[in-house]
C-alpha cells in the first residue's frame, strides 16, 4: 500500500538537472543528484535521445554543469578541486573515448559559467576571484567598502568579483581577461571565436542595483585593445544570458526594465549599429534562473527564430521569437509543467527539457519534431511507494483581477469528511505556485491537511502590471486577495473552517505575520513563519538585497518614507496576534537576517503570546533548496508537528 508523503521525501527523492545536448544530437548529458548517508550528492549521466538506460559517467560527490566539447569528443564539468566539497570548483574533462576524468584548471578561486571556444582548444570562464580565500578564521576584521559586502549562500564578498579568464584546454592555463570592481557572468562564445557576450555590473549606479543589476556587455576573447569592454544595453535593470545569430552581427537577450522589474522580455541587439528591438511582450515571462544557485538557460538563435524558454499564467513553455522584430512569438510547447532546465539543439530541431508536472517530481524529456521520450526515472521508486495528493486548479475574480489557485487534496481524501485546512503562501512577492510538482504542499497533505495556494496580484508570469502591482503595496490589495480566495474554500462542506492554519517563507512569511496581525474576524487558529520579514525599516538596512530591491518594492529609503514602512510592517501588529506563531529561521540566513524572525518572536513573547522560534545553524535563506538535508526534513516535521497540535 502506498504510504502518504512525508518529511523523509527529502531523502527519498533524487532530482535530474542540467541537459545538455552533444553536438550530433544523439545524447543528453545531466546531472543527477540524491542524498546519500544524509549528504547532497550529485554526478553526471548520459542516455540516447530516443530512450533507453542512463549510463553513469562520472562518480561524483559534486559534480555539476556539464558541458559538451564542440566536436563531442570530451565533455567539461565543474567539480571541486579535491574531495573536500569546500574546496574551489574547477573545470573537469572526461573523454568520451574512455578513460576517467580529469582536473584541467587549477586555480585558488571557483569558476562558475563556462563556455566553449568554437574550435575547442579552450574555453572562457567566469572566475570568483576572491583574494581573501582561505583567510577568513574567524579571528580577524572583515574590511567592507560596498554595500552589497554579503551575499545570501555566497558568505562575505569584501573585495571579491567575477572576473572572465581564457583557459586553454590542453594545459589548463588561465589567462585572466577583466579587472575591476565589477561581477562579469554567463559568457558565451561568438560563432567566430572572436568575441565573448556576457553580462556584468558595470553601471555607474552599480552598488544601488546589486546583486541583480547587470547589463550586456561584450568584448574579445583574446583580451586586445587593453580588454575593451563594450556596453549594449544600458539603462535596463538586468540582462540574462545571451545568444548570438548565426552570422556573429547579433545578439538577443532577456532584459528587465527598470518600470518592470520582474518581468523580462527578449530584445534584439545589433552589435554593430547599436539598434535594440524588443521581440517579446508581457504575455510570456524568458526565464533568467534563480541567483544565486542557478543561472539563465541557454537560447538559441536559429534561421527559424529565437528559441527560449519562458514562463506565461503559471506553466512554463519553449516558445520561438522571430528575430526581426515583427513580434510573433510561437509556442513550441506548452503543456500543464513547469520546465527547470533546457538546451536546444543548433538547427533548433531538438530539445532535452526538465519537466516536472503537479503529479510527478522533474524528468529529463528529449523531444524533436515528431516524437519524445523520457529519459530518466529518478523519481519512479519514490513514486510507486507513495500517494500523491490530488491537484485541482482554480481560479476566483476579485476587483477586476483573475486570481489564479489551487487546492491539494490530501491521500484518500472523502468528500463527505471535514479537513483541516493550510493556506500557503508563497515567496517573492513576486515568485509564483506554477503546475509542478511542490515538495512542501504534498508534505502538508500528506499530513492530512487540504492545502490552499494562491497567485495574489504581484505573482509573476500573469504579465507585467499584475506582477507590479504588489510594489509599494505590500500588505495592501495582494492580502486581500489571499483572504478571498480562503473565505471561497471555506465555504465548502469538507473544509473546516474552525480548523484553519498558514504558513509561508520569506515574504510569505511576511504575509502570514500580516494577516494574523489583522486576523480581526479569528480566521486562524495556527501560523507558522519562515524567515518572515516583519520590520521593513530594519530590514532595509541589513538584508543583502535592502537598498537596491528593498528600496523599490517598498519605495524609497526608509527615513524618507518612515510612516509607510511603519504602517506595512507586521511589527507594528503584533499585539493584535490571537493564535499560536511558530517562527522557523536560519541562522546564516543574510537575504532575509534572523534579526528579522528574532524581532517578531520578542514581541509575541513580551506581550504574552504563545510563540516558539527555532534557530537552524548554518542555514542560509536557500536552506528549503540547498541546506543541509536532515535540517530541512526537521523544518517539515515541526510545521507538520505545530498544526498537528493546534488544528487537530
Amino acid at each position: 500500500m502506498r504510504q502518504p508523503i512525508g518529511p523523509e521525501i527529502v531523502f527519498e527523492l533524487g532530482g535530474a538537472a542540467a541537459p545538455a545536448l552533444s553536438p550530433d544530437g544523439a545524447t543528453v548529458a545531466f546531472v543527477h543528484a540524491a542524498v546519500i548517508d544524509g549528504k547532497r550528492v550529485s554526478w553526471i549521466e548520459s542516455a540516447p535521445v530516443e530512450g533507453g538506460a542512463p549510463r553513469r559517467l562520472t562518480g561524483g560527490p559534486s559534480d555539476s554543469a556539464p558541458t559538451w566539447s564542440p566536436d563531442g569528443t570530451a565533455l567539461a564539468f565543474l567539480r571541486p578541486s579535491t574531495s573536500d566539497a569546500g574546496s574551489p570548483r574547477q573545470i573537469w574533462l572526461l573523454p568520451m573515448d574512455g578513460g576517467e576524468a580529469q582536473r584541467l584548471t587549477d586555480l585558488p578561486h571557483a569558476v562558475g559559467a563556462f563556455d566553449w571556444l568554437p574550435d575547442g582548444s579552450g574555453m572562457i570562464a567566469s572566475v570568483d576571484v576572491d583574494p581573501h580565500r582561505g583567510a577568513r578564521d574567524g579571528s580577524g576584521t572583515t574590511v567592507v567598502r560596498d554595500v552589497y559586502y554579503r551575499g545570501d549562500a555566497l558568505g562575505y564578498r569584501e573585495d571579491a568579483w567575477y572576473q572572465l579568464f581564457r583557459i586553454d584546454a590542453m594545459s589548463g592555463e588561465a589567462t585572466q581577461l577583466t579587472t575591476g570592481t565589477y561581477n562579469h557572468a554567463h559568457p558565451v562564445v561568438s560563432p567566430d571565436g572572436r568575441w565573448v557576450a556576457f553580462t556584468a555590473d558595470r553601471t555607474v549606479d552599480r552598488e544601488r542595483r546589486r546583486p541583480f543589476g547587470s547589463e550586456l556587455c561584450v568584448m574579445s576573447t583574446l583580451g586586445v585593445g587593453g580588454g575593451h569592454v563594450e556596453r549594449l544595453t544600458p539603462g535596463v535593470m538586468s540582462a540574462g544570458k545571451p545568444c548570438w545569430s548565426p552570422d556573429g552581427r547579433s545578439l538577443a537577450v532577456s532584459v528587465t526594465d527598470m518600470s518592470q522589474r520582474h518581468q523580462a522580455y527578449l530584445e534584439r541587439i545589433e552589435r554593430y549599429s547599436g539598434r535594440r528591438t524588443r521581440l517579446t511582450d508581457d504575455t510570456v515571462n524568458p526565464q533568467t534562473g534563480f541567483f544565486p544557485i542557478a543561472g539563465p538557460p541557454a537560447m538559441v538563435w536559429t534561421e527559424d527564430g529565437i528559441i527560449f524558454a519562458a514562463d506565461a499564467n503559471g506553466r512554463s513553455g519553449v516558445y520561438r521569437a522571430d528575430a526581426d522584430g515583427s513580434g510573433k512569438v510561437e509556442a513550441l510547447r506548452a503543456e500543464a509543467e513547469l520546465i527547470n532546465g533546457i538546451d536546444v539543439s543548433s538547427d533548433g530541431r531538438s530539445m532535452a527539457i526538465v519537466s516536472t508536472t503537479p503529479d510527478a517530481p522533474g524528468e529529463i524529456v528529449a523531444i524533436n519534431e515528431d516524437s519524445q521520450a523520457v529519459l530518466t526515472n529518478v523519481s519512479d521508486d519514490f513514486l510507486e511507494a507513495h500517494e500523491v495528493g490530488v491537484v485541482e486548479q482554480f481560479a476566483i475574480e476579485r476587483d477586476g483581477w483573475t486570481i489564479p489557485c489551487g487546492l491539494v487534496f490530501p491521500p484518500n481524501f472523502d468528500p463527505e469528511q471535514s479537513y483541516p485546512l493550510v493556506l500557503e503562501i508563497h515567496g517573492g512577492p513576486n515568485g509564483f505556485f506554477g503546475e509542478g510538482f511542490n515538495v512542501l504542499h504534498q508534505v502538508i497533505a500528506g499530513a492530512g491537511y487540504i492545502v490552499l495556494f494562491v497567485n495574489p496580484r504581484g505573482s509573476s508570469t500573469f504579465g507585467a502590471d499584475f506582477t507590479d502591482a504588489v510594489t509599494e503595496d505590500w500588505g495592501g490589495e495582494d492580502s486581500r486577495d489571499l483572504l478571498a480566495a480562503l473565505d471561497e474554500i471555506c465555504a465548502r462542506p469538507y473544509v473546516d473552517a474552525s480548523r484553519v492554519g498558514v504558513h509561508g517563507y520569506s515574504y510569505g512569511g511576511y504575509m502570514t505575520t500580516w494577516l494574523i496581525g489583522h486576523d480581526e474576524q479569528r480566521r486562524f487558529k495556527a501560523a507558522v513563519a519562515g524567515a518572515p520579514v516583519v520590520n521593513l525599516w530594519s530590514m532595509w538596512g541589513v538584508s543583502d538585497i535592502g537598498p537596491s530591491w528593498g528600496s523599490y518594492q517598498w519605495g524609497d529609503v526608509p527615513d524618507d518614507n518612515f510612516d509607510w514602512y511603519r504602517e506595512r510592517s507586521p511589527m507594528s501588529y503584533v499585539g493584535n496576534v490571537q493564535c499560536p506563531v511558530l517562527i522557523l529561521h536560519g541562522e546564516h540566513d543574510w537575504r532575509v537576517p534572523i534579526s528579522q524572525g528574532e524581532e517578531y518572536f520578542a514581541g509575541l513573547r513580551y506581550r504574552g503570546k504563545t510563540a516558539e522560534m527555532v534557530r537552524f545553524p548554518g542555514c542560509s535563506h536557500l536552506m528549503m533548496r540547498v541546506g543541509d538535508p536532515a535540517l530541512v526534513r526537521e523544518y517539515y516535521e515541526r510545521m507538520v508537528g505545530w498544526f498537528d497540535r493546534y488544528l487537530k
